[in-house]
This record gives C-alpha cells, sequence and structure tokens, in this order.
C-alpha cells in the first residue's frame, strides 16, 4: 500500500499503536471499536480510556481495563487493576462494559497526574455531570479502590459547577 506521511496525519489517528480513520472516532461507538481492537482480554473499561470512549479528544496512551481476576498482561500499553466496579458505575456500549463518565473521571481524579485531574472533573462537568453525582461515585471507591479519594474530593469540590 502506497501511504503518504502528510496525508495520514490528516485522516489517521494513532490508538494504543494502531493506526484508525479520525472519522470513525467521532462516536463513542467508534472509539470504542477502536479501544477493543487493542484490549487482549475483555475487561471494564476505566479512568482515562473510558472517559476518552465517551466524551472523545485526543486518544488515551494506556489502556487502563478491570479484571475481575486480576490477571496481569505483558502488552506494554495496558493497565490492569484488580475489583469490581459497582453496576451503578458502569454502562455497556455494543457489548463492551466501560465505566460512566462519573466513574472515569473520578478515577482519574485519584490516580491520574494532577492536571489530568483536574481536566477529567472538569469534562465531566461539561458532559451533564453534577458535583453530587462525582461526590456519590467517590463514595463507592472502598477498600484498595479508595487510595486518592481525598485528592478526587477536593478537586471535586473546588471546580466551580454551573448552576
Amino acid at each position: 500500500m502506497l501511504r503518504c506521511a502528510e496525508l495520514d496525519s490528516h485522516l489517521l489517528v494513532d490508538v494504543l499503536g494502531s493506526l484508525q480513520p479520525t472519522d470513525l472516532l467521532r462516536s463513542a461507538e467508534g472509539r470504542l471499536r477502536a479501544v477493543t481492537a487493542a484490549m487482549p482480554c475483555r475487561g471494564v473499561l476505566l479512568a482515562s480510556t473510558a472517559l476518552w470512549v465517551h466524551v472523545g479528544g485526543p486518544p488515551p496512551d494506556m489502556l487502563e481495563v478491570c479484571l475481575p481476576g486480576g490477571r496481569r498482561s505483558r502488552v506494554s500499553y495496558l493497565v490492569t487493576r484488580r475489583g469490581r466496579l459497582p453496576r451503578s458505575d458502569t454502562t455497556v456500549i455494543n457489548g463492551v462494559t466501560c465505566a460512566t463518565i462519573a466513574r472515569a473521571a473520578v478515577d482519574v481524579a485519584r490516580l491520574g497526574p494532577p492536571a489530568a485531574a483536574v481536566q477529567a472533573i472538569m469534562t465531566a462537568r461539561d458532559h451533564g455531570v453534577s458535583r453530587i453525582r462525582l461526590l456519590l461515585t467517590l463514595n463507592h471507591c472502598r477498600g484498595a479502590a479508595s487510595r486518592g479519594c481525598p485528592r478526587a474530593r477536593h478537586i471535586i469540590e473546588s471546580v466551580v459547577f454551573h448552576q
């Protein structure tokens, strides 16, 4: 196949090492297809991966997945977490379970880099998630999943929400 780097940069986006057509990434279903192509196993999409599937923007650098059995992977772009999310914190898109916008934003706020943490909460806000919903979702983070909760609570309480 004949390739042109300049044309490719306008038509294709690198999603976890695989070039995907830009126009197919305009919907949650298209973004989900791009991510599931990189998934070595079934799990629940989490954090920045789930947030990207829901709202778009720049594709994630890592694929974050919750695996009930805590299996590990040797795939360099895959981050696995053990445990189960409450049913209220998940949604199913085209047969793939994904964290809700609120849960994805809370997880990024708990564990992500500081700038990404604030941006995730602001993104959730801009997509209609209320402060109360974010705080209720944060309360679901118990046990090992409670790491970073004080920081996430502070960010949620500091971000200005529209009335």
